[in-house]
Formats: structure tokens, sequence, C-alpha cells
């Protein structure tokens, strides 16, 4: 779901989407960038696209579960 405005993360960073998704793969592991756990990538987890607008880059992040999205959204100040 692409966001109707992105949220500013701060440093030329902004979250513009998220999905929930599952992929065919048992075998990767993902390190979750909000409480350091991980996601098995055949189980349901949250992907969030932040564009870097300083290098015009694109990154995929992955999330164990939406608490853990929100919790590491609230890092950031509001804007």
């Amino acid at each position: 779901m692409r966001l109707a405005t992105p949220i500013e993360l701060g440093g030329g960073r902004y979250l513009e989407a998220v999905s929930v998704g599952r992929d065919p793969d048992s075998a990767t592991v993902r390190d979750c960038p909000g409480c350091s756990g991980h996601c098995y990538e055949d189980e349901w987890h949250l992907e969030a696209t932040v564009l870097d607008r300083t290098s015009g880059s694109r990154a995929r992040f992955h999330w164990c579960s939406g608490a853990c999205l929100r919790g590491w959204l609230r890092l950031f100040p509001a804007t």
C-alpha cells in the first residue's frame, strides 16, 4: 500500500509504502529493524519501502509484526 503522504524519517529518508506479504521461501531469515528479532520469509511480515531522497534509492525493510513497525515509527518525530 503506497502511503498518500510519505512519512519523513529524517536524513532525507521517507517511508512511502507498506505491504503485508508472504514469500514462498522458508530458508531466508531477515533481521527485524524494530526489535532486533527475526522474520522467516515464509511467515507473514510487513515490508516497508523507504526512499532516500539524497541518493534517489529505495530500500525494503521487513518487520516481524504491525506492533513492531508502529514502535519503530514512534522513534521518529511527527512532522
